[in-house]
């Protein structure tokens, strides 16, 4: 009997253990399609893109996003191949220019899951902390894209792909190309120390004749006045370059003056004699003349805000300064062959302000 005994307690015993382990592993399945039908309902769903070039993950729907706009999103979060192919641009005009070039270069080139390339001779090189690597004479470009337009952004340079080495001839000027890279640039847009500590220590000497003014509430607002070649060069004006007359200067210098009770402006000119004939206040300082194109750009970034004249000089002295920002809005010329090639809602950064 007690054998019988033995069995018996042995068979409910691990009847009983079964039955634990079944309703310990329902609990379980519950909880996971639980958990799932949250994540895909409220969070987000990811899915892999069809193979084309490469393989890339991406996010595409947020259903119950947090945001007003509740909109879905269709968003790169993760390139899972390296970039294998290069692209490059013709580097060419002026500092303006060819900031503009660089950093578009490499917005264009992120993008696309291209590798950026910079001649080693370049003068961004000398003035920036650029990070990319030079052009290498092996490398053969075996696709061309030629700019259609010099200041309106252009979709196909966002679509390349990444299967071809890429050579790019334009001026590519539209914060649409730079602003997904914004962080990246910036840190390559950092000037040479040798720079920097000269631009400073003019800076201060600039302000100094306006010492008995300066507090520690001061705020400085850079003001940038291209006038020169788009004033004198005929064929300029007649293309459809302008340049800003005192109207304007006076009205944003006096919009940055309702907005701050201490403000002192800096002003950068190719044309410093026109400036001081017709800026004649008290709350004003002038950069002396005689610098490098990239110090005095470098002097002005010491300042808080910008006021924008015309040119892409003065666009990159505002980019840099990354303040309040009043543009000139009467640039090009309308129905002039530049306005034809100019796009203001391209070229300017939406929460610069037109005056």
């Amino acid at each position: 009997k007690t054998g019988i005994f033995v069995n018996d307690f042995l068979r409910k015993f691990t009847l009983c253990l079964c039955l634990v382990f079944i309703l310990g592993a329902g609990f379980v399945l519950v909880e996971f399609f639980s958990l799932s039908s949250f994540t895909s309902g409220n969070v987000f769903t990811t899915y892999l893109k069809p193979q084309q070039t490469s393989d890339k993950k991406y996010a595409v729907e947020q259903k119950n996003s947090p945001t007003e706009e509740r909109k879905n999103i269709s968003k790169l979060i993760t390139t899972l191949k390296p970039p294998t192919h290069y692209a490059t641009v013709n580097f060419e005009g002026r500092l303006g220019n060819q900031l503009f070039e660089f950093a578009s270069l490499y917005g264009i080139a992120k993008h696309n899951n291209l590798i950026p390339v910079i001649p080693a001779n370049s003068i961004l090189r000398r003035i920036f902390k650029i990070t990319v690597g030079p052009t290498r004479p092996e490398i053969k470009y075996t696709k061309r894209y030629h700019e259609k337009k010099g200041c309106v952004f252009e979709p196909p340079l966002m679509a390349l792909g990444e299967s071809e080495n890429v050579w790019i001839k334009g001026y590519l000027q539209s914060w649409k190309y730079i602003h997904q890279a914004d962080s990246e640039i910036r840190k390559m847009y950092t000037f040479q120390d040798s720079i920097s500590q000269k631009a400073k220590s003019t800076f201060q000497a600039v302000i100094a004749s306006k010492k008995n003014k300066i507090t520690t509430n001061t705020v400085y607002v850079a003001v940038h006045v291209r006038r020169g070649d788009m004033k004198n060069n005929l064929n300029y004006v007649k293309y459809g370059y302008t340049t800003a007359d005192m109207s304007y200067l006076s009205k944003a210098m006096n919009t940055f003056r309702k907005d701050f009770k201490d403000v002192l402006f800096v002003v950068g000119s190719d044309d410093l004699k026109w400036c001081k004939e017709n800026m004649k206040d008290e709350d004003i300082v002038f950069i002396p003349p005689g610098n490098s194109p990239e110090m005095d750009i470098a002097i002005l970034t010491n300042c808080n805000h910008t006021v924008v004249t015309v040119g892409s000089y003065g666009w990159w002295t505002a980019w840099l300064i990354n303040g309040k920002t009043i543009y000139y809005k009467g640039f090009p010329t309308p129905n002039s062959q530049l306005a034809k090639l100019f796009n203001a809602e391209d070229y300017y950064f939406p929460q610069w302000i037109p005056m």
